[in-house]
Parts: structure tokens; C-alpha cells; sequence
């Protein structure tokens, strides 16, 4: 048998607390026999990455996790059986060490600390495991004789703590307001408080009290784990227990069985409408009464990055509220098919088109004829062009599924070259000039529009030309978490006005360590709220300041969309989200987004200095290397992103958020520089080391026995924003003699700059009229 090498042990204390009295590190053979791991068809490695799971001994008042900390791992309560199990497992191997021991011979265990013992130590060992094994069998007795309801009760060893002051806050007022008070009684809205606050756990928190039940066998903080969000309530233990502790590496793998998967995908769903979507700032106009109605009526959707959630001239059936990621609002995109795009006769040319191209037994435009229903084309031949109304809408239907679903550009050929030498195209040629060189990279849109293309070629007569229909590309918005689309169609009864894309990383040009993808980031997704169109209406009936709301949002867009059209200069002198680079450049990502004002800054490299002056390794963290975007340089450092791929599948979860959302890379990182290559903004680097890793006394009992450790020759480091410091404060900032280096928020930076100066403009026109 190959011998085991693991990674560096993860060092869970770090990321957590110290490792108190009875905290133990469990072994391989020990971890799988645990239920949570043993329902699953394929358990954690975790002899590959010692470390990642810490057995938590907790006596009553222990504090887990604290309210508002950044959240890095999960929990999960043993049940009683678990524990029993356990021991069981350990007793045994402990009289075995002490046979051993006593006859001299060698004996084969994996917890390696047994080793170190002598027959003392073992010998209360086993007796302290045989106390509690006793006091364990009573228990699940207990526990078996009890019903459901009351042993669910007994098994109730934890609460999730709300800590916060729900008390009326009563500030002493004049006498005038006072009296406004008593006669505005019962004028407004009543707003009704819940019984109950949903929370990161499986049941929600007692308003009354606070608090809500932890019970054995229940999972919590997995939510704040997968999304690297603080803490949403303090858990105390209320009785003596056990709790499994996991890093999110250990979290992923289990969520990679399909049971598993869904029923924790069940429970999630479930406490994210309660969460995060009662919080949006749409629902938050609603009464709690008016939020049950509509709260079991609306659909969770998922929608991977680049995927195009509807297109313009769509028929507006849904409503969105955007849960988590960025949405892209573009304008003449669009590449489905409509009736009036038609002209006279061109209908009979396509049926003839379509007919010699069935006929063409080589070439793409025979490939498109096979793509479509072949009774359809049947019949559009036999009419000669004089098809039904029926025939043909369901043949625009048909050319749209293919638009939309067809995927000739993987058949055709494997690079882009050669799909334009197949495709024999000026239109095609020109289109594609900017697409990935791999079309397995293509984006959505981007596919659609090589499928209308090929339409047109294989029937150059009777296919709509989409370049005579459509404009410029016009980027109008880019929406995050709250905010809402679709509801301009809606509320007027219109189809959709502009196309929305679940917004994905750029390709990088400057961290090219993978060629020919658009990105190295793992693909992300944005998560949505669907409400229907009836239930839209229902809502914005409920609520008069919801449709007060809407409308105003609405009368916004139309005004901004509309001077867009209208204007004659170049849009990126008065927006700069409209110039082509800045959705190049992924700057809408940065909440942190650092940048140089090129007619401020000397070249001093006083930010550099200060950068390496701040931490203890000597490495740098800022390169004053990277894009242009207007007078600024994006250096290449971290950028605190709104959606930090870099942080999806580290092996050991090395890679973490601090409290303040800062990027931190520990000291366990193994230097497989996966973080490295998933970042699109070249903002991690991997460093040489210059020492070897030695592993303490202590790290070494965590291994398998006859396993070998990794060489790590390099680790990454990344930006933390001088988190470290007492101050707290970008160091690069601070020490800039020219106040030409910028920590901003890009979204507020630019966008909201944008803004202001397009409502300034609509102000201005309106006042001349």
C-alpha cells in the first residue's frame, strides 16, 4: 500500500479557540464512524488533511461561536449514541495498548498519543472512559424511552443566543410631540412584532427569551460557513455535550454526496427565506402578516455566472429580488427571434432556405436543419412558404430553442478559428472577434449570438438580420444584493426592456496562469427571489409604499434609459461604468478596490515600502503593476471582492474572511496556489519559503501512522488590509505623501458617481423644458 501524504495539519485552533481540557483530535478510523459521516457514501479524506475537525468537550455556559464573528467552520452535535459509540471504539483500543505494554510486544494504533502513555496513564485512561461509558448507556436508555416529542426535548443540549435589545427605546420628548402622538394613534400602519427571529441553526430564536434549541444530531453555522457571513446568534451550550467542529473543506465534501447534498440544501433553503430574504430591503415595506401570505408563493432560484436570466423583449411573467451575487443590465443583446423582425415575403424565403438546406448533406447550415423538429420542416416544405399561423409560430419557437439551446458551436469545430472557417462568414468573423479562443469558454450570450449567426447564414434571405434591428451594446446597470429587476415589464404590461446576465469575473490580463479561459475563478452564481406576476400584484396591492416604491424606481430607469439613447456624446464622458474596459477589469467587484490617481502620484513607492514595513515575512502585498481605468492604476493587490472566488475549494481551508471581511491566508496553507489561479486580478501571489516545514511534537500525533508529510516549497499571500494592525488602516494609504492611493468601494466610487451625474443631467434637461 502506498504510503499517506498529507497536507500541512490545519491548525482549527487558530481559525476557532485554543484547544481546551477534553478537546480531542479524532482519528481517520474515528471520524468515519461517526453517524454524519457514516450516512454518506463517500467520507472526507481526512487522513490526507489531519487537522480540519476538532471533537469539542462542552460543559454548560461554553461559548462556541459569538454573534457578529466571522464564521470559517460548522458544527455538529454527536448524539448520545455517537459519543457511546466512540468511547466503546477508544476503550478498546486503550486495554489493548496496555496489553501490549504488559507483554512487551508492539501494537498497531492510530491514535499515536497511546504510544506515550505508561501503564499508569493508560490505566486511568481506561478507567475515565469506563465511568463515562456507563453514565452514556443510561443515558440512551433514557433517551429510548422516551416518545419523539419528549425525546427531542432531552435531547436539547445548546441554544442559539440572540444578543440584542428589543426593549422600546422611550426618549423624553417635548409636550408638542407628545400630543402628536396621542392624536396619530391607530392613523398608520401596525407593525406587529414576530414571535420568532430567524437565525444561522435549525430552529428559529424565541422573541421572548432570545433563545432557540439546539438538539444532538442538528447541524449549525454550515450558512455562515458556505458563505463566508458573520455569525447570526451566540451558541452556548446548556448542558454537557459534544460538538464536531469542521472547517468548510470538510463541508464541501460532505455537500458533494447527492443525500446529503439535498437534505441540507432543504434545510437552507427553508432558513433562507426566513434569514436573508425577510431582511431584503423590498420585504422589509411588508407587515409580517403580509410576508406569511406571500412567503410560501415564492421560488429560490440559482443562475451560474454568465447565464442570461431573461432577455430583452422577453414576455414579463416574474418579478426578481437579487439574494446574493451581481446582475448585469444590458440593453441590444438580444438575440431571439420575433415576428415583426419579418418583412414581407421573407417568411417563404426562409421555408425555401430552410428546405435546400435540409438537403445539404455538408456544412454547418445542414447541422442547423438537423437541430430543428424534422415533422416541422416536413410541413413548412410541403406549404411552400403558405404555412399555418399554428406552423408558423411553432417554427419561430423552434428557432428560438435553437438560438437559446443548440450547442453546434462544440461540434463544429474546437477553436474559433475554426468555427469561422466552417461558418465562411463576414458577420460571424466580426462577431466573434472578442470571444474566448476555446468555445467551451463562450458565456451564454455569447453562444446565442454565434447560433443567431449561423440561422442567418444558413438562410441569408429569410432570417431577420439582427444587426439591423438591434443597436450598440449598452450596458445600463450592474444590481446587487436587495435591489430587484423585471418589475418595469410587470408593473406596465410590457416585455422586458433590456436583457439581465448573472454577472461573471472578466478573463484576466493579468494573472494568465490558466491559458485560454475566460477566467481563473471557479464560476460563481447569483442567487434570486421569483416572484410570479400574480402574486406581484398581490403584492404591491398589499402595500401602498412598496408601489409607491416601484414606481418611483421605474420613472428612474425610464429617465436614464432614455437619455442614454438620446445622447450624442460618448457615454463614458459622463459615466465611466459605460466605458468598455471597467466590465474588463471586474472593478464593480471591489469593495476595497485599491487605486492610484496617476496625476497625483511620484513614483516614490512609499505605499510599497509601508505595504512590506507592515508585515513580518518582508513580502510585499501591493504591486504597482496592473490596468488603466481613466487617470487611475488598479494595482494588483486584493480587492476585497463582492463575490471572492478565490476562496471556493481550498483542500486544507487555509483561505479565510476576517471579522471585517478582509481575505487572510494562515499559516497551514500547503502552496498548491488553487486560491492563486482562481483569483482573476493576479492579487494573490505565491512566495517562496525559505525554511522547510517542521511540524511540532504535537502536529506529528495528528498522522496517520508510517504517513509522511508534503514538502511545501511555497505559500500564497494576499492583501488583508492591514487587519493585523491596531489601527486597522490600509498602511499604503496612510503612508501616501500625495494622497494619490485610493481604498474605495467601487460600486459607490463609480457607479454611484454615474448616477449622480446622469440625474443631474435628466434635472437639467427637465429645467430647460
Amino acid at each position: 500500500m502506498a504510503a499517506i501524504r498529507p497536507n500541512l495539519p490545519a491548525a482549527l485552533a487558530e481559525v476557532t479557540e485554543e484547544l481546551r481540557s477534553g478537546d480531542e483530535l479524532l482519528t481517520t478510523d474515528e471520524l468515519r464512524a461517526l453517524s454524519i459521516f457514516e450516512e454518506v457514501k463517500r467520507a472526507p479524506p481526512f487522513e490526507r488533511f489531519p487537522g480540519t475537525t476538532v471533537l469539542r468537550r462542552c460543559t454548560p455556559g461554553r461559548v462556541m461561536c459569538s454573534q457578529g464573528n466571522a464564521g470559517a467552520t460548522a458544527y455538529y452535535i454527536l448524539t448520545t449514541e455517537d459519543v457511546l459509540k466512540l468511547r466503546e471504539r477508544q476503550l478498546e483500543q486503550t486495554r489493548a495498548m496496555i496489553t501490549a505494554k504488559t507483554a512487551g510486544t508492539e501494537h498497531e494504533v492510530r491514535h499515536q498519543y497511546l504510544r506515550l502513555l505508561d501503564q499508569a496513564d493508560l490505566r486511568e485512561l481506561e478507567n475515565t472512559l469506563y465511568i463515562e461509558i456507563n453514565k452514556l448507556r443510561t443515558r440512551v436508555q433514557q433517551l429510548g424511552e422516551a416518545d419523539d416529542k419528549t425525546g427531542h426535548s432531552i435531547r436539547a443540549v445548546a441554544s442559539a443566543n440572540l444578543l440584542v435589545d428589543l426593549s422600546e427605546r422611550r426618549s423624553k420628548k417635548g409636550l408638542l410631540h407628545r400630543l402628536w402622538r396621542w392624536f396619530a394613534r391607530g392613523t398608520g400602519p401596525k407593525v406587529s412584532r414576530p414571535q420568532y427571529i430567524p437565525n444561522d441553526g435549525p430552529a428559529d430564536i424565541d422573541v421572548k427569551t432570545l433563545k432557540a434549541p439546539l438538539h444532538e444530531a442538528e447541524i449549525f453555522g454550515e450558512m455562515s460557513c458556505m458563505n463566508r457571513a458573520p455569525r447570526s446568534a451566540t451558541v452556548i451550550a446548556e448542558q454537557e455535550c459534544y460538538m464536531l467542529e469542521m472547517l468548510r473543506n470538510v463541508l464541501n465534501n460532505l455537500h458533494r454526496d447527492p443525500a446529503f447534498k439535498k437534505k441540507m440544501d432543504d434545510v437552507y433553503r427553508s432558513r433562507v427565506l426566513e434569514t436573508q430574504i425577510r431582511r431584503l430591503s423590498v420585504f422589509q415595506e411588508l407587515t409580517d402578516e403580509e410576508f406569511a401570505l406571500l412567503r410560501d408563493r415564492v421560488e429560490l432560484l440559482d443562475f451560474d455566472s454568465g447565464a442570461v436570466i431573461f432577455e430583452e423583449f422577453d414576455p414579463s411573467d416574474c418579478f426578481y429580488v437579487i439574494r446574493s451575487g451581481l446582475v448585469k443590465v444590458v440593453q441590444n443583446v438580444g438575440c431571439t427571434i420575433r415576428d415583426q423582425e419579418f418583412a414581407a415575403g421573407q417568411w417563404k424565403q426562409l421555408c425555401l432556405e430552410l428546405n435546400d438546406s435540409a438537403g445539404d448533406k455538408t456544412g454547418a447550415c445542414q447541422q442547423v436543419c438537423k437541430s430543428l423538429p424534422e415533422e416541422l420542416l416536413t410541413r413548412v416544405a410541403d406549404s411552400g412558404g403558405a404555412s399555418s399561423p399554428e406552423d408558423k409560430t411553432a417554427l419561430v419557437q423552434a428557432l428560438n430553442d435553437f438560438v437559446r439551446n443548440a450547442a453546434l458551436h462544440m461540434k463544429l469545430g474546437k477553436t474559433k478559428q475554426q468555427l469561422v472557417e466552417v461558418v465562411d462568414s463576414t458577420e460571424m468573423r466580426a462577431a466573434v472577434a472578442d470571444f474566448p479562443n476555446d468555445p467551451e469558454n463562450w458565456s451564454e450570450i455569447e453562444r446565442r449570438t454565434f447560433h443567431r449567426l449561423l440561422l442567418e447564414t444558413a438562410c441569408p434571405e429569410g432570417m431577420p438580420h439582427r444587426a439591423a434591428s438591434v443597436g450598440p451594446r449598452r450596458n445600463l446597470a450592474y444590481l446587487g444584493r436587495g435591489e430587484f429587476i423585471g418589475e418595469m415589464g410587470l408593473f406596465l404590461d410590457q416585455p422586458r426592456s433590456a436583457s439581465c446576465i448573472a454577472y461573471d469575473h472578466p478573463e484576466s490580463g493579468y494573472s494568465q496562469r490558466i491559458p485560454d479561459s475566460r477566467t481563473g475563478a471557479v464560476p460563481s452564481r447569483v442567487e434570486l427571489v421569483r416572484i410570479g406576476k400574480r402574486e406581484f400584484a398581490e403584492l404591491l396591492g398589499m402595500s401602498l409604499d412598496l408601489h409607491a416604491r416601484i414606481e418611483q424606481t421605474i420613472s428612474q430607469r425610464q429617465k436614464r434609459s432614455l437619455l442614454h439613447r438620446e445622447r450624442t456624446m460618448p457615454e463614458t464622458a459622463y459615466s465611466p461604468t459605460q466605458a468598455p474596459n471597467f466590465e474588463q477589469l471586474g472593478l464593480i467587484q471591489g469593495q476595497e478596490l485599491m487605486l492610484i490617481d496617476l496625476d497625483r502620484c511620484t513614483r516614490c513607492g512609499a505605499c510599497v515600502e509601508a505595504c512590506v514595513n507592515a508585515h513580518d515575512d518582508g513580502h510585499t502585498r501591493l504591486y504597482l503593476d496592473g490596468p488603466r481605468f481613466n487617470k487611475y492604476l488598479v494595482p494588483l493587490t486584493c480587492r476585497k471582492c463582492l463575490d471572492p472566488v478565490c476562496m471556493i475549494g481550498c483542500p486544507v481551508g487555509s483561505i479565510l474572511r476576517g471579522d471585517n471581511g478582509e481575505i487572510q491566508i494562515r499559516d497551514w496553507c500547503i502552496g498548491c496556489s488553487l486560491c492563486a489561479d482562481q483569483c482573476p486580478y493576479g492579487s494573490i501571489q505565491m512566495n517562496q519559503l525559505d525554511d522547510p516545514v517542521e511540524l511540532t511534537e504535537s502536529e506529528k500525533l495528528l498522522l496517520e501512522p508510517g504517513a509522511e508529510i508534503k514538502t511545501v516549497t511555497e505559500q500564497a499571500v494576499v492583501c488583508d488590509l492591514c487587519s493585523s494592525l491596531p489601527s486597522r488602516d490600509p498602511s499604503c494609504v496612510y503612508a501616501c505623501p500625495h494622497d494619490a492611493a485610493l481604498r474605495v468601494n467601487a460600486n459607490e466610487f463609480f457607479q454611484g458617481s454615474a448616477l449622480a451625474a446622469t440625474d443631474a443631467a435628466i434635472l437639467t434637461e427637465s429645467d430647460s423644458s
